[in-house]
Parts: structure tokens; C-alpha cells; sequence
């Protein structure tokens, strides 16, 4: 279940509920796709929130083509979202784990224990 979403230029930074605590996954906004190498999961909801918030702070500060408002706002607001994360996710022990090894450990797990023979 989607429970909010964070816009950059491009992308959308979505926070969904995990089996294994909350998912940022990134949605193009153009074509809807999901880009599937980028996902992170959290085990703490406000860490979740904090960095698809950064992130999405973040991609619109870099896609920004006018220098000026490059300077002064989309700074700002990369900075506060930053030192926001990471204030949470230290407070919280809450650095993320990338969606790809969960997905790795689920299919390690389903094939099951190997034998050996001595």
C-alpha cells in the first residue's frame, strides 16, 4: 500500500508498505515505470519518509537548468533534507537496506538448505 510520495523533476519517490518494514521505490513520471535498481528498504516509517523526501530534494536541485534558483533555494532544501535524514536514521539505527538483497535473500531462502556430503 502506497502511503505518500515525494516528487522530483523526473521521478517519484514513493513510500510503501514492506513485509520487511517500508519501501522507497523511485517511479518515472513520465511513463510510470519503476525503476527496479533503485529501492531501499527501512525499518522505521520516518526514516522511509525522510529519504524519499531527500532524494526527491535532491533529483530536483540536480535536474534544475536555471544556475540562480540552483544557488539559493534547491540548496536550502537538499541541506534541511539531508541533515534530516540522517539525524533520523542515526537516532533511529536506520541506514536502509537496498531492495535487491532482500529480493536475493528471499530467493536464497525458497531454494532451500544444501546438502553436503562428506
Amino acid at each position: 500500500m502506497l502511503l505518500t510520495a515525494s516528487e522530483g523533476r523526473h521521478w517519484r519517490y514513493e513510500v510503501c508498505e514492506h513485509e520487511d518494514g517500508y519501501l522507497v521505490q523511485m517511479r518515472d513520471l513520465e511513463t510510470g515505470d519503476l525503476d527496479t535498481q533503485f529501492s531501499t528498504i527501512f525499518r522505521t516509517m520516518p526514516v522511509a519518509f525522510a529519504f524519499a523526501e531527500m532524494s526527491a530534494a535532491y533529483e530536483r536541485f540536480a535536474a534544475d537548468e536555471d544556475d540562480t534558483a540552483k544557488d539559493q533555494q534547491a540548496q536550502v532544501d537538499v541541506v534541511t533534507c539531508e541533515r534530516h535524514f540522517i539525524d533520523l536514521s542515526g537516532r533511529l539505527q536506520d541506514s536502509g537496506i537496498n531492495g535487491i538483497v532482500i529480493e536475493s535473500w528471499k530467493r536464497e531462502k525458497q531454494r532451500g538448505a544444501a546438502r553436503t556430503l562428506h
